[in-house]
């Protein structure tokens, strides 16, 4: 059995080389982790249910630990538009009206320049523990979180990183998101529209509402019903 450590590293060399077109990497990442990784799961070494949650751990750790040496080199803005991208999300630069969801496109010069303005997450893989790149954000006013059904209350812990700057967030279709996640919400005082619906583990939204906007009086709660009756 391939000793779970020396797995990660390996994967992360593969999937993380400047060597390879990113587009071929989120490709094979993504056939990686829905087919090829499940005939891993099946070898004699991973048959125990323990060994297989410890697998898949350590893969998706590997896509989503904060390079802090990456960090030191590009900076932070850059590093996290890596992550989201490297992840199958979107970007916007403060410097253009334009998205980018091309790891390909991302300027090769002059990283201290681009700072982060906005970040979706949508239908991504990504993990709580991802969310960490938000540190030292100074940019951000925007992130969107729709349909990330991998990520749960930890992801939501890091979001007082980007207090002093995020004015938009929107946390939809989670399913491992709860009422304890939202308690992180209470604390970005600059928040002024949170879009919420669809969040299967929060048993009483009204509840749940009713708390964020005696926390953030100013805030702009846009759940579902809204939404469909817009449509």
């Amino acid at each position: 059995m391939i000793p779970r450590t020396q797995l990660q590293n390996c994967l992360k060399k593969v999937f993380f080389s400047p060597k390879i077109p990113q587009r071929e990497i989120h490709h094979l990442r993504s056939s990686f982790t829905t087919a090829t990784y499940k005939n891993i799961l099946k070898t004699p070494g991973c048959q125990m249910l323990h060994h297989q949650k410890r697998c898949f751990w350590g893969v998706d750790v590997a896509f989503n630990r904060v390079d802090d040496e990456r960090v030191r080199l590009a900076g932070p803005d850059r590093a996290a538009a890596e992550w989201v991208l490297r992840n199958g999300g979107v970007i916007k630069w403060t410097t253009s009206s334009n998205r980018l969801n091309d790891f390909n496109m991302l300027p090769t010069t002059g990283f201290e320049s681009y700072k982060l303005e906005e970040i979706d997450l949508s239908g991504t893989d990504i993990i709580g523990l991802g969310l960490e790149h938000l540190k030292d954000l100074h940019y951000l006013k925007k992130i969107k979180l729709h349909g990330v059904k991998t990520m749960g209350d930890d992801g939501l812990s890091h979001l007082p990183h980007v207090a002093d700057t995020l004015t938009a967030l929107e946390i939809s279709q989670c399913p491992m998101v709860t009422e304890k996640g939202l308690e992180h919400v209470v604390l970005l005082k600059n928040l002024k529209t949170l879009v919420m619906y669809d969040l299967m583990e929060i048993r009483d939204m009204d509840a749940a509402v009713a708390k964020l906007k005696q926390k953030l009086p100013g805030l702009n709660i846009v759940r579902d019903e809204l939404i469909k009756e817009k449509q």
